[in-house]
């Protein structure tokens, strides 16, 4: 079968394109310019096709002559006219207009674990608007709502682990930075989970009309997250609490720098530091003001505040996926 991939030039689209090649299907990929074109050459079934699913016209023909699409084009922060609204909500719309006129019936799209109708953050508003034009397509759709992706080359897992390695760690006085406290609760799934569902799903007609969530075995808080990360490296870890805060509440906030530096001279390891809403707030903002690619926003400031989980029963069950622990699944990843 022949298929149009958006996102291929990604971490997970990368990955979803060897899974589909290995599957036997022949793929046309959509890059948003010429630049992208020679990373495909070595591959003979893989053909690609220059577009920007933000402008409705220069997908034209870019599904000739294919039998279904995965659709994995996705931001997690905004830039330019790269806005939540815009790549989700119409960029997923301009490529269903495609379709019907091509006459392409199998769309498989992905989203995002949280997302409905009620969402706080833009980012999931963003996310439902898309599963909802999807949903009214009148296609033959599949909707894959994953967890943070983690794998070899990410950008969840390795942007921690490369904090708890010298020299970054001695610039950072061996701390590690826990937005809100890290309470909230995810569900982490491996790269080559996710990919054989979406690759999986292309001939699997019991799939169609479905929403899967797409996550690991067990909800863990962020901070449960980031210990193991730095455990798995060998690292002995400390989480850090703010004192006196059974007494004078949140004004103990003001004194995690104290008691950070207090512990480092008592014993040091990687010391796992709480960052109040206050203080995470002010960051978010001045990368968001400042920086041309911000590491943090106060979209995902907002997401942090609520637990992301789901069920994965029905993945597994369909697809046959069997997610590891999260700590097993690190293997190869750092």
């Amino acid at each position: 079968m022949k298929i149009l991939l958006t996102g291929a030039t990604g971490f997970v689209g990368s990955e979803i394109l060897k899974q589909l090649l290995a599957g036997g299907h022949s793929v046309r990929v959509l890059v948003r310019s010429d630049k992208a074109v020679g990373k495909f050459a070595p591959h003979a079934n893989v053909e690609t096709f220059v577009g920007n699913i933000l402008h409705g016209p220069s997908l034209t023909g870019c599904m000739e002559g294919t039998e279904a699409v995965v659709h994995i084009v996705g931001v997690i922060a905004e830039v330019g006219e790269n806005t939540f609204d815009r790549v989700h909500r119409l960029g997923t719309e301009n490529l269903i207009k495609e379709a019907k006129k091509a006459k392409v019936k199998r769309f498989v799209h992905m989203s995002a674990l949280g997302t409905r109708a009620n969402a706080r953050s833009q980012y999931h508003i963003s996310k439902w608007a898309a599963e909802e034009a999807v949903r009214a397509s009148g296609l033959d759709w599949t909707i894959f709502r994953p967890s943070i992706i983690y794998g070899p080359g990410d950008e969840f897992v390795n942007f921690f682990a490369r904090m708890t390695r010298f020299p970054r760690n001695l610039f950072q006085l061996f701390t590690m930075p826990v937005m809100l406290g890290g309470y909230a609760h995810l569900q982490p799934i491996p790269l080559a989970d996710v990919a054989r569902c979406f690759a999986g799903s292309i001939g699997k007609t019991e799939s169609v009309g479905k929403t899967y969530d797409l996550c690991g075995p067990r909800a863990l808080r962020l901070r449960d997250i980031l210990r193991t990360i730095a455990e798995v490296q060998g690292n002995d870890v400390k989480e850090l609490e703010p004192p006196f805060k059974r007494w004078i509440g949140d004004w103990s906030n003001l004194l995690i720098p104290f008691a950070a530096l207090q512990s480092l001279l008592i014993q040091p390891k990687t010391l796992l530091v709480p960052v109040p809403f206050e203080f995470a707030t002010v960051i978010a903002w001045f990368m968001e003001t400042f920086l041309p690619k911000p590491l943090l926003n106060r979209d995902q400031l907002m997401m942090l505040e609520e637990d992301n989980v789901g069920d994965a029963a029905a993945a597994r069950n369909d697809f046959g996926i069997s997610p590891p622990e999260f700590r097993d699944g690190l293997a190869g990843v750092i």
